[in-house]
């Protein structure tokens, strides 16, 4: 049994020296790790591979970038979140309500179908006047939690009309399926878990190769997951909602001149459509939410990078406008890579296809693409990132190609690259390198295949290419004619205009641009003026 594993080692072995042979060989000088078919991450075995090819590398001249979890996307923590400290799950706020038509004197409502797991905790229960389905009269909300008999009704008197009885619970349940027991992004202690279980044993193992053959850790797609997909629109879907234990505090004092009790008594607006004060709260939990999450989570893995001499760069899921929403998104793109040293983005899919930037376009999805915002959306959006943010530096990253299928060869590969180009990309991440056994279902196409891939020798010419230009455009001070203003913080608030609509409009005819957020024009302001702002 001893020898018959010794010769699986060393065949694998002999795969990964091979493929790093072929890598460098394509003109490719840099790989990015990526653990999620490893059998053994963080284990014997996951060790074992990483020095083969952190060998390889160093006698090729060749760099190293490292996933930072055991799959897709990012916050799983190696399953140390589930295993070892359930406190620091997801949590969300959710909303339970109940229609009654008064009036009754001595009214009662059966609330225990708002809890459905041990763990939920009440937040709060009101009554408010119902102008509609899902539409209540914001000035009539009133706090009739003191009416509750343990966890099963409440008491309260119901005026004449109709009414709706509004159940807040925190809970752990109820987001995306795909990503339950992750970490909760906005809580500084639960990215410390995934910097503790994935960060710190690299840095134990090969510190001495941090900054040198090891460059950095790239986290890919991270989210809020608190429902699946790219429409979580705060206040247009039904979902639970990103939350933490003192986020009635925090969002009291987001406020200001609020008291906890006051701003409690909102909370139901988030959900329900209560007119301008709804729009209002709705704006101010996302501007709280995207900062809590830049802070506690991308800028908290960048400083840890930092510290250590390497550096910290990923991409979230943009798809969609998921970019300025929750659920695949993380609230604010621009607020979502701080801390990381490379504006990212990706594109996989048949996402980008020449000619389809016109409404959306079947595909892969349930929903489609929308094919103007990946046209003329997608590539800016990292571009004008990477031209505000100083720590950047003007380097705007793209992971490119994947789950393209078969059918993708190079002469699509180069239009792809030429669009990204023409965008500002001036980073690529070309996925992937499978050294697992062909074929593999697993996000084709993958450049070498064991030799199966008969555009590999073609592919190389593409890869040069890509560097060159990558090198011209880089360096430089780009100068757009056009800012146009980022559209997330109006999305949170209430009518909008996706930023792909005027971004069409200039890139149709000939006119560059920049997407700005509101937070960048903070820059060009004195103190004084941000403080009256």
């Amino acid at each position: 049994v001893s020898r018959g594993l010794g010769d699986v080692y060393k065949r694998q072995e002999q795969i990964l020296r091979e493929y790093m042979g072929k890598i460098e060989e394509s003109g490719v000088q840099a790989v990015c790790l990526e653990a999620r078919p490893h059998p053994d991450f963080m284990g014997d075995g996951w060790w074992r591979d990483m020095d083969i090819l952190l060998d390889e590398a160093k006698a090729r001249d060749m760099k190293l970038w490292i996933l930072d979890d055991s799959h897709f996307p990012t916050g799983f923590a190696n399953g140390a979140v589930k295993e070892c400290y359930p406190q620091y799950r997801k949590r969300y706020l959710k909303l339970h309500q109940l229609d009654f038509a008064g009036p009754l004197k001595h009214a009662e409502a059966l609330i225990k179908f708002a809890f459905t797991d041990k763990e939920d905790r009440l937040e709060g229960i009101f009554l408010a006047k119902k102008l509609g389905y899902e539409k209540i009269d914001a000035s009539t909300l009133v706090d009739i939690t003191a009416g509750i008999q343990g966890q099963r009704s409440v008491s309260f008197e119901l005026p004449e009309g109709e009414w709706k009885v509004m159940v807040l619970v925190s809970t752990y349940t109820g987001g995306e399926p795909h990503t339950e027991d992750y970490l909760n992004p906005i809580v500084p202690e639960a990215t410390d878990v995934l910097i503790r279980e994935v960060y710190e044993p690299h840095y134990q193992h090969y510190r001495e190769e941090f900054g040198k053959t090891i460059l950095g850790f790239f986290s890919d797609e991270p989210r809020f997951g608190n429902i699946h997909g790219a429409y979580g629109s705060i206040g247009r879907c039904d979902m639970v909602l990103p939350w933490r234990e003192d986020m009635t505090d925090l969002l009291a004092e987001e406020i200001g001149n609020c008291s906890a009790q006051e701003l409690k008594q909102r909370l139901p607006l988030l959900f329900i459509d209560g007119g301008k004060k709804a729009g209002q709260i709705r704006y101010h939990y996302m501007n709280l939410v995207s900062r809590l999450y830049a802070e506690h989570f991308s800028q908290r893995i960048g400083d840890w990078c930092h510290e250590r001499g390497i550096s910290y760069i990923g991409h979230t899921i943009e798809d969609n406008n998921a970019h300025a929403r929750l659920g695949y998104g993380a609230g604010h793109f621009f607020r979502a890579m701080k801390g990381q040293d490379m504006a990212g983005i990706d594109v996989v899919l048949h996402q980008l296809m020449p000619g389809m930037d016109h409404g959306y376009n079947k595909s892969m999805t349930q929903k489609g693409w929308d094919g103007e915002f990946f046209h003329y959306v997608l590539g800016k959006l990292g571009a004008s990132l990477g031209h505000i943010e100083p720590q950047m530096k003007g380097r705007i990253m793209c992971e490119v190609f994947g789950a393209y299928g078969w059918a993708e060869g190079n002469r699509l590969m180069k239009w792809i690259t030429d669009y990204m180009l023409v965008r500002g990309i001036n980073e690529f991440v070309p996925h992937a390198f499978d050294p697992k056994e062909y074929p593999d279902t697993d996000c084709p196409p993958h450049f070498y295949a064991h030799g199966r891939n008969p555009q590999f020798r073609e592919f190389q010419t593409l890869m040069v290419y890509m560097n060159r230009m990558s090198h011209l455009l880089s360096g430089g001070i780009h100068r757009a004619p056009v800012a146009v203003g980022y559209h997330g913080e109006a999305e949170w608030s209430g009518e909008y205009m996706l930023v792909q609509k005027p971004c069409a409009c200039l890139a149709r005819n000939q006119i560059d641009y920049d997407i700005l957020p509101p937070d960048a024009c903070l820059l060009y302001t004195s103190p004084s003026q941000r403080d009256t702002e």
